[in-house]
């Protein structure tokens, strides 16, 4: 395959039009992975009826949630904008990467930092504001988001080449959100609860480098020659077991049923269980290059699946009466 750029490039160092520029800049922010952010919403939606309708719901409390979650998508966005700089030579050399905005010169590295410290300042305003709004829980809320950037900018400096290691820090993310959406609401996060997320964050770590390393990725990223294919089904196979079993160990909890009312929370599992095949079997497509993530959000099976899961789990929670 041929590493030349796109014909509509500009030559290196020609500012493009602004049109173009800001298109640029939104495809490098991967809005489409803001879609992970959700994780934040988490110690909300399983809060329990009781606080939800006496606190949780309140307009106070949606706006702050919602910020919350933007706070996630700006730190999101430029540790994207930084990786990307910082890899935009390695990324012309790459069969899909080379495609990205910095690396085809469509955002200019200039630009790019540029950018970067604007997402960087609203990030860091919207961040202390909530702090601030919070009250007592700011501290946490604050250090949950410094301390994704920082693990972030980590990763982009060097700990993504480290095998396994990189799965951590990517899964570490999500558990961050988690705490950060705790600390925002501000509602405690049950153990089980916490668990699964770190169980789950993990396999879906693990399967994005499984997927890289099927697409032949391991010709580009010196770290994924670490990884083996026996390795990493073994580890998925164990993390998806881990996964359903924290939750299911998570709605059969007395504390769990106390909050909520019900003891049908585990007839849900299944759908966890079916989310979790259905996420291994896009790892196993070599035909394609694009992420697991992307594949995720546009795979039918996998969508349908999401939204009866969803809906079965809030009719349970906040539509099956006190028994």
């Amino acid at each position: 395959m041929t590493n030349a750029l796109p014909a509509n490039t500009p030559p290196q160092g020609t500012p493009p039009p602004l049109a173009v520029e800001l298109r640029a800049l939104w495809q490098t922010m991967r809005p489409h992975q803001w879609v992970k952010n959700v994780f934040v919403l988490v110690p909300l939606v399983f809060a329990g009826p009781e606080l939800i309708a006496h606190h949780a719901l309140s307009p106070v409390m949606i706006v702050r949630v919602a910020m919350a979650a933007l706070c996630f998508c700006l730190a999101s966005s430029a540790t994207y904008v930084l990786n990307d700089l910082l890899d935009a030579e390695a990324d012309r050399a790459h069969p899909v990467k080379r495609l990205r905005p910095i690396a085809a010169g469509l955002l200019l590295e200039s630009r790019a930092r540029l950018w970067l410290g604007v997402l960087l300042g609203l990030d860091a305003l919207a961040t202390i504001g909530i702090a601030l709004w919070v009250g007592s829980n700011g501290l946490l809320f604050g250090l949950a988001i410094l301390g994704y950037f920082a693990q972030n900018l980590a990763y982009s400096l060097g700990l993504k080449k480290v095998a396994y290691v990189d799965a951590a820090i990517i899964a570490m993310g999500f558990l961050l959100r988690v705490l950060a959406g705790s600390a925002a609401a501000p509602v405690e996060a049950s153990q089980w609860l916490l668990a699964c997320t770190a169980f789950l964050a993990m396999f879906l770590a693990l399967g994005k480098r499984k997927h890289e390393v099927l697409t032949s990725d391991v010709k580009h990223r010196a770290n994924l020659k670490v990884y083996r294919l026996s390795h990493l089904n073994i580890a998925l196979t164990v993390l998806a077991v881990l996964t359903s079993a924290a939750y299911l160990l998570y709605t059969l909890d007395s504390d769990t049923v106390r909050r909520f009312h019900t003891s049908l929370l585990p007839w849900t599992t299944p759908f966890g269980v079916f989310g979790l095949w259905r996420f291994s079997r896009l790892l196993d497509a070599r035909d394609t290059a694009h992420s697991p993530t992307e594949r995720m959000l546009h795979d039918v099976p996998f969508l349908l699946n999401l939204a009866a899961g969803t809906l079965a789990v809030g009719f349970i929670i906040y539509g099956v009466l006190p028994r």
